[in-house]
Parts: structure tokens; C-alpha cells; sequence
């Protein structure tokens, strides 16, 4: 029983830890969107304050249940993994690779994981948990915590693939933090494309556009950190900074508890008999 309880009492021993450096992001992107934006940065923000709340809500929940459910998820799949022998990569490689190549192996090709495992995510049937994410139309670093539980679970995925390449433990929590803190840098709100270095990296422009509602760039750059696994698969779009609207046409519901029933809501409809479905309305064109 001790093992399942243990990631929960570690998740309430470090919430003050994490709730910490989540003030230094907030602090640090004020400042940089003060500098940025100048007077505007204050009106911006009192105009995403309740988005902005959703997704404080989020975190705290996330980092106190979902978090440490995850962390068993997670663990016990590597588990399985090594049980089984099921690592590609002999432990020695990374040895006489050394530690910084490792670490950099590791963020691209969690970056390239995590790129196709975005892709499915924005499949018809995975969408409505997704949706959440794409739900913020004040787009700022915090939404990177808007995630439903479903979505957290589809993003863990990426460090058991890791894990069977055959990454030591230390790069697959390294490739954690540089992409988790990376995704913070690029939903901020500034208007940044990064110019030629966008050759390689995505920037804040970039993955705006994938936010954007209704228009072509919103089914594209899946990636986080690295902008060539768009460009060498065809769904990089960034004509410049991003200005037009952002969000989902869907109804998301009221406050933090509509964003956890949203796909809920919409995978119980799409999976009732037909028989049991609301009459489309008739078609008043006909005479």
C-alpha cells in the first residue's frame, strides 16, 4: 500500500517547492512582458485574469492528484520496461557518449516523441481533451498548465518511449524540466519569431499560430523545442507574429470543472445509439 500512497505524500512535501518556482516564471514573465509591451503588459493581464485563474486552478489540483498518479503511471511502465529487458541502448553508451551529448540526445528525441504523440492528440477522438489546452484565448505561459488529466497522462507517454531507447533515469527527468520550462517560454505573449534561429528552434510566434482558431495555422507546429521536425513534416506555418484570434469554437463550460467534462461530455454523446441522439433539426430550405 506504502507504494502507492508515496508519490502523494511526495507531491504534498514538494507543492510548496514547485508552487515557488512557478511565482519565479510568474515574476520573470511579467517582467519580460513589462519590457516587452510596455503600459499594454497591465491591460493584457487584467483582461486574461480569469483565464489566467482556470489555469491556476488547474496546476494546483494537477500537481497534488494528477501529478502523482502520472508518477506511478509513469514508474510503473519503465518498471515493466526493465523487467523485461526492453531497452534498446546498452546502459554503457551513455557513459562513453558523457553526460552533456546524452542530455541533449535526450530533449531531441523527446522533442521528436513528444511532435508525433502532439499530432494524435489532435485526432477526432483525443481532440476533446486536447481542446482544453487550446481552449485560452489570452494565450500567456500559464497555459501550458491548462491540461486535462487525459492529455497529462497521452504527454507522460513520451518519457516511457525514452525510457525504452534506453535512457538513464537522470536525462529522461532532464528532458522533462527543458521541455516543461521551454513550453512556458513559447506560449508567452510576446511577438517573437526568432528570425533565422527559427531554423532550428520554435519560437513564441510559431507555436502561437498553432493556437489559433479557425484559421490555416491552426493544425500546425506540433513540436516544442525544436521547429525542424515541422519543417521536415510539413506543418511548419509561421508568416510572421501571430495577431489573430485564439481558443475553440467549442463550449468549454463554466470554470475549471467544465474544462474536466468537456471530453466527457463529448465522447458520451458521440458514443450513445443513434437511436438515443437529438433529431437533427429540418432542413427549412426544402419547399
Amino acid at each position: 500500500m506504502s507504494v502507492w500512497i508515496e508519490p502523494f505524500r511526495a507531491a504534498a512535501g514538494t507543492f510548496v517547492h514547485d508552487m515557488g518556482l512557478l511565482a519565479l516564471c510568474a515574476v520573470f514573465f511579467a517582467v519580460l512582458a513589462l519590457l516587452v509591451k510596455g503600459r499594454a503588459a497591465f491591460a493584457d493581464a487584467r483582461a486574461a485574469t480569469g483565464e489566467v485563474r482556470i489555469n491556476l486552478i488547474l496546476a494546483v489540483v494537477g500537481q497534488l492528484t494528477i501529478g502523482p498518479l502520472i508518477t506511478l503511471f509513469v514508474l510503473g511502465l519503465i518498471e515493466i520496461l526493465k523487467t523485461h529487458g526492453l531497452n534498446l541502448a546498452p546502459p554503457r553508451l551513455w557513459g562513453w557518449i558523457g553526460d552533456w551529448p546524452t542530455l541533449l540526445l535526450a530533449v531531441v528525441a523527446g522533442d521528436f516523441i513528444g511532435y508525433w504523440r502532439h499530432r494524435v492528440q489532435h485526432s477526432k477522438w483525443l481532440w476533446p481533451a486536447h481542446a482544453i489546452h487550446h481552449s485560452d484565448t489570452r494565450l500567456n505561459w500559464l497555459s501550458l498548465e491548462r491540461m486535462h488529466p487525459i492529455d497529462q497522462f497521452g504527454s507522460a507517454l513520451d518519457t516511457v518511449l525514452l525510457s525504452a531507447l534506453g535512457f538513464p533515469f537522470w536525462a529522461l527527468a532532464g528532458n522533462v524540466f527543458v521541455r516543461h520550462y521551454y513550453g512556458y517560454f513559447i506560449h508567452a505573449d510576446v511577438p517573437w519569431t526568432f528570425g533565422k534561429v527559427n531554423l532550428v528552434l520554435n519560437s513564441p510566434a510559431m507555436h502561437r499560430w498553432h493556437h489559433a482558431r479557425d484559421v490555416e495555422g491552426s493544425g500546425h507546429n506540433f513540436a516544442t523545442v525544436f521547429s525542424v521536425w515541422d519543417r521536415l513534416f510539413g506543418t511548419y506555418h509561421q508568416p510572421g507574429p501571430c495577431d489573430v484570434p485564439l481558443g475553440v469554437r467549442e463550449d468549454m463550460g463554466k470554470g475549471a470543472v467544465g474544462q474536466y467534462l468537456h471530453p466527457l461530455k463529448v465522447w458520451a454523446r458521440a458514443l450513445r445509439p443513434v437511436a438515443e441522439r437529438p433529431a437533427a433539426p429540418a432542413d427549412q430550405t426544402a419547399a
